[in-house]
């Protein structure tokens, strides 16, 4: 019996691995008809996304720790939620979870074969869909036949072309940190990338903007969400106070209420902290309950793979800070702690990246860096071309190459000063993919 089990378990593996290698993994960012296409396949298939309680999630930074707290507030508060997220770090399965646990191999590939013979249905190829589009779709398919008390739905890139814009009005729709990124896909300035993201704002749903919001990006959405007939969710913004951190995690202060544990690092998670009081507050005017006490234990459970995730055993920290906003928040909370000795970093980036500001802010914060190439063939600046750019703009660190992810943690623990110097992970979600396999993390 245990062999049949095995055998079976091993054929829907292989079957899962050939199904993701014959998807289209093609970016096509620029393309106005990937969007129609969606909207079509999800008519073909009866609107799922209609069927479903959708908080719909877009921005540059945050997007993920954003979710990752509203679920596990959810959840403590005894509702259920599907939660659709990019990238991912060590399975494709991640960006389909329902209360943080995966879709199985087996349930993800009875819904592609669903929808194959949909396509073949409507005259149309098993190629029809990209591999983002794909996951896109089947998770709404997924949720739906769980019924799911609410979905945490996040925007892939930008919003105007994204897939996940193809879902119909979502009972929310929320904007993290807008600043720049992406500026040869989505726009060449603040204003272009927020009217980028502004266009999944649809009729008839609750916008929530960060109480932070730039004001050239908060006007921008202002004036979308008037002109579709949205509404704008006016909000007293909630008084956090930050009583103590750590890189295990912040003690809060909530509206003068002590108590509250944030189970990840940074001071900027209290402002993705605050993003979340404020759908919880406009759930709760839609008539939803929450307890304090379960709010309290929920984001005391929070986790998310790849941001601000401490290993205390080893004393490395691991952060996906991709971005030079993202770089800003790391560097802030490197700073808060206060370290009698200097980190070593493992840095590895993408060519398309402001890596020139990035290491302009990290480099003055730590001893050394350890170079590595991103598991990117097409994007990743390789490790001897990062290394090469540190040692003519930053003569005064130290800086060494590693081949792989595992040589790079090694060399990391063996030239660091003592077990008590923090060694930060962090660069582009390509390199901490490939480091999040290594067992000492």
């Amino acid at each position: 019996m245990e062999k049949s089990a095995e055998k079976r378990e091993a054929r829907i593996s292989a079957r899962y691995k050939n199904v993701l290698k014959s998807l289209d993994n093609t970016w096509h960012i620029l393309d106005d008809e990937r969007v129609p296409i969606v909207r079509e396949v999800l008519d073909w298939l009866d609107h799922p996304d209609q069927k479903l309680k959708i908080i719909h999630i877009a921005g540059t930074n945050g997007k993920s720790s954003t979710g990752a707290m509203m679920g596990a507030i959810l959840q403590a508060n005894g509702y259920s939620y599907g939660h659709f997220s990019s990238p991912f770090m060590l399975s494709a399965r991640e960006q389909i979870r329902i209360n943080d646990a995966m879709i199985s191999k087996n349930d993800f590939v009875i819904y592609y074969d669903r929808l194959v013979a949909c396509f073949k249905a409507n005259g149309v190829s098993s190629n029809h869909l990209t591999h983002f589009e794909y996951f896109t779709v089947i998770s709404l398919l997924y949720f739906v036949d769980q019924q799911v008390d609410f979905v945490l739905f996040e925007a892939g890139l930008g919003g105007l072309r994204d897939a996940t814009n193809a879902i119909d009005t979502p009972l929310l729709t929320v904007f993290t940190k807008i600043s720049i990124d992406h500026q040869n896909l989505i726009g060449r300035n603040l204003t272009e990338i927020a009217e980028n993201k502004a266009a999944i704002i649809k009729k008839g749903t609750w916008v929530i903007d960060y109480a932070g919001q730039d004001i050239t990006a908060r006007n921008v959405l202002k004036a979308k969400t008037a002109a579709v007939g949205a509404r704008w969710f006016d909000y007293q913004q909630d008084q956090i106070i930050i009583a103590n951190t750590t890189p295990s995690g912040l003690d809060l202060i909530v509206n003068g209420t002590p108590g509250y544990f944030l189970n990840m690092s940074g001071a900027f998670q209290v402002h993705n902290f605050s993003i979340v009081l404020k759908i919880k507050a406009a759930l709760t005017a839609m008539g939803y309950t929450f307890i304090q006490e379960k709010t309290r234990e929920g984001l005391a459970n929070v986790s998310l793979l790849g941001r601000m995730n401490y290993h205390k055993t080893t004393n490395i920290l691991v952060d996906a800070a991709h971005n030079v906003d993202g770089i800003n928040g790391l560097v802030s909370a490197i700073s808060a702690w206060h370290l009698k000795i200097k980190p070593t970093l493992i840095l590895g980036v993408l060519k398309d990246k402001d890596y020139h500001e990035m290491l302009d802010t990290i480099i003055p914060v730590v001893q050394r860096v350890i170079t590595v190439t991103p598991n990117n063939k097409t994007r990743a600046l390789s490790a001897e071309e990062l290394a090469a750019e540190i040692l003519t703009n930053y003569p005064n660190v130290d800086v060494e190459i590693a081949n792989d992810a595992s040589a790079a943690v090694s060399l990391a623990m063996r030239v660091r000063e003592s077990s008590q110097a923090l060694i930060v992970v962090t660069g582009s979600f390509y390199t901490l993919s490939a480091i999040q396999t290594d067992n000492r993390i």
